[in-house]
């Protein structure tokens, strides 16, 4: 039975102003870290990026193995304003490849003037949803007309990726991602690269969040194919699929679920291509990201909405097929509520490992937030 010991805990940033979550992390080529993340305005009561158009990806990065990180920069830059949670993916060239989804928005009375405004988004189309959810604690605080409140309406744009050659200081290249027949594609844990060279972005169907479907590069992410679809079911919700390759070639994809609150698994042995049906994993958590380590053994870290609320960790020995799920590992359960999760792990240099998450600081601000540990 495998446990954690924890090394430390960490704050990367907290902005007594900012409202900052979703994080991502990913190893450079040169060894230096970088994170993206979610910043807005803090407000007493949370709104996540469906819901705001104040929320920028921002990133920071570290030079020394996490001991010390930059000041945030706006990915790719202050144009890309209403977006949704970012992913990062090393391609083999060593260029980094940025995927975000863009949001349009309108002031309200100039939405609802437009001619489409029949597609558009209205705060009384989404608050009575929010208000019954139990994903945020605060949403008692949000008025049932919340006009005044938050005097914008949502229209979409796309799916986007961005290409840097000097580790994300500065962009190339940007891509606009087709997605028809679905209404857009969000993805926040990046994309996986094959040994052929093929790029596979996996995706959720935007603004819906209902399906997982996968696009695919064969030039380094100029062009991309139709979408193949990966997990759609009568009744179900997929959304923020996490991607990994294994040892064999075959490819796991976690997916978080949102009728149940739980994450389910799907298989592709033919390169992604084809998918097996999703089947739901034997622990509770959402949403997880998935990391091989170098004896083939797969981690699965995830944010534990449930008291005592936390981040916590699974592994599987057997390629996913099963999980150790009767004794996860404890990564934290000292957090005070909900406003915490979407951890992402990394190795580091000394065979330890390495989590961002967010979650609440003792003062109540939401923060970036870190665990250094080892597994035993």
């Amino acid at each position: 039975m495998n446990s954690v010991r924890i090394i430390e805990h960490q704050i990367l940033h907290k902005d007594v102003f900012a409202y900052c979550a979703h994080p991502f992390i990913t190893c450079l080529p040169d060894g230096e870290w970088v994170v993206v993340f979610n910043r807005s305005v803090r407000r007493p009561f949370l709104l996540h990026p469906p819901n705001d158009p104040h929320y920028y990806n921002v990133m920071i990065r570290s030079d020394d193995q996490g001991q010390t990180w930059s000041s945030p920069r706006v990915v790719p830059n202050y144009d890309w304003y209403g977006v949704e949670c970012a992913g990062l993916t090393v391609l083999s060239s060593g260029q980094l490849l940025l995927n975000q989804w863009r949001f349009k928005w309108y002031p309200l009375e100039t939405a609802r003037k437009r001619a489409d405004r029949e597609k558009l988004f209205f705060p009384e189309d989404w608050v009575s949803e929010l208000q019954v959810s139990s994903e945020l604690h605060t949403v008692h605080m949000i008025p049932q007309d919340p006009s005044e409140l938050v005097p914008w309406a949502r229209g979409s744009d796309g799916t986007y990726v961005h290409l840097s050659s000097d580790g994300g200081r500065t962009w190339d290249q940007t891509v606009m991602v087709a997605t028809a027949p679905y209404s857009g594609g969000y993805g926040m844990r990046g994309a996986v690269q094959l040994s052929n060279g093929h790029i596979l972005l996996p995706l959720s169907d935007i603004p819906n969040y209902r399906i997982v479907f996968v696009v695919r590069s064969s030039d380094g992410g100029q062009t991309w194919v139709a979408p193949v679809e990966v997990a759609k079911m009568d009744g179900m919700q997929f959304e923020e699929p996490s991607i990994l390759e294994l040892r064999d070639g075959t490819l796991l994809m976690l997916l978080r679920e949102n009728t149940n609150r739980r994450m389910y698994q799907v298989f592709s042995t033919d390169g992604g291509y084809t998918w097996s049906a999703p089947q739901s994993v034997p622990f509770e958590g959402y949403p997880g990201h998935l990391l091989l380590l170098p004896g083939g053994e797969i981690l699965c870290v995830y944010g534990y909405r449930y008291e005592p609320y936390g981040i916590r960790a699974v592994i599987s020995k057997d390629d996913g097929r099963t999980w150790n799920s009767e004794h996860p590992m404890i990564i934290r359960d000292d957090f005070p509520n909900r406003d915490l999760g979407y951890p992402a792990a990394i190795p580091t240099a000394d065979g330890q490992f390495y989590t961002v998450y967010y979650g609440q600081d003792t003062d109540g601000v939401t923060c970036i937030q870190a665990t250094r540990f080892s597994i035993e």
